[in-house]
């Protein structure tokens, strides 16, 4: 449950203290520092375990969302820390549109020399089941599991006077296709609202693009419901602007120390969930050894790094979860089969 694991990660906080089918491509790109050749050989020497694989002097993540989100967040955060214990200097850049495939097909059709890495979510799972993509994670050399989201949240403009879940859906009922929800084609949003729509909640779901797109839609009142990343929200909840609802992943968000409790969907009686977990991957056929020190690296940051524990939590309560090949993919094969309940033809 989030509630055990954050009050875990809030441990980590305080000892710190002390010591998406449619869109045009867009591309962004910020890095580390870069280093000198002599910097990276004798940060190579400093790391536990001397680097024995060739490794490109810049390695480029892609991720395909906006920049400013969740998953940029994080690519961003570990890149830096990544540059600091690998030969490589780490660059991210964003690599947006049609729901996320334009991203992914980049490092699916890169060069496997260790230049290209895939950093994304759950989302490559719904591109397949929408058929916004033909191609899983076979595709690739799925390197592991590299953080989980608290998941994203149903939320409200307060105007509307819903309060909790079952207002939404009763007022649904009662206003057929009246209100309406944004998501992004393709894209995590997408997958929830149709859940939600094929559980009764009789929205008009819209294609309103990223996260951010979505986010001012609903402030604007261009739409009413949307599902965000509790960090993003939480300063409108605050201030009485929006009203979260439930959480569309596996566990409930609480945090009693901000006065948050936000029930996950699937404990206020509907059969609607979505396990959102961030990857890592590199093209199929990347040497074998580089994947492993990368993953090494990744798992002492995941597992060992306060700062990287703290930075994820605070911004949008993420737990820090490491979970490399088999592991990951077999938690990606459960998504899946979920996924596979959803119909994707509903509008």
């Amino acid at each position: 449950m989030f509630k055990k694991s954050l009050a875990v990660i809030m441990a980590a906080v305080m000892a710190f203290s002390v010591a998406g089918c449619s869109g045009n491509a867009v591309k962004s790109e910020s890095s580390a520092p870069a280093k000198s050749e002599a910097e990276t050989q004798t940060k190579a020497s400093e790391t536990d375990t001397a680097s024995t694989a060739e490794w490109p002097k810049n390695v480029e993540i892609i991720v395909p969302a906006s920049a400013g989100g969740d998953t940029d967040f994080n690519a961003r955060l570990l890149a830096q820390k990544l540059s600091d214990k690998l030969p490589a200097n780490f660059v991210v850049s964003n690599v947006n549109g049609n729901g996320g495939a334009t991203g992914t097909r980049q490092v699916k059709d890169a060069a496997n020399d260790g230049s290209s890495i895939l950093f994304y979510h759950t989302a490559f799972l719904v591109n397949k089941a929408c058929g916004a993509t033909d191609y899983g994670f076979d595709a690739y050399q799925f390197a592991a599991i590299a953080g989980q989201s608290a998941g994203n949240v149903v939320t409200v403009n307060a105007s509307l006077g819903i309060n909790t879940l079952e207002d939404l859906r009763k007022y649904t009922q009662e206003h057929p296709g009246e209100l309406k929800m944004a998501a992004q084609t393709g894209a995590t949003s997408y997958a929830v609202a149709l859940q939600m729509k094929n559980a009764g909640f009789d929205v008009n779901i819209v294609d309103a693009g990223s996260a951010a797109d979505r986010l001012a839609a609903v402030l604007g009142g261009h739409v009413d419901v949307i599902l965000a990343a509790y960090g993003a929200i939480k300063d409108y909840v605050k201030e009485g602007t929006l009203v979260p609802l439930a959480m569309d992943g596996d566990n409930d968000l609480t945090v009693a120390d901000e006065n948050i409790d936000i029930k996950a969907m699937k404990n206020q009686g509907y059969d609607i969930e979505l396990p959102f977990y961030y990857f890592f991957a590199f093209p199929a056929g990347t040497n074998d050894a580089l994947v492993d020190e990368f993953n090494t690296a990744l798992k002492d940051i995941i597992e060992n790094d306060t700062e990287y524990q703290q930075k994820i939590y605070s911004s949008y309560y993420q737990q820090p979860t490491f979970l490399p090949g088999e592991e990951g993919l077999a938690k990606y094969d459960e998504i899946d089969k979920l996924l596979q309940t959803v119909d994707f033809s509903v509008k």
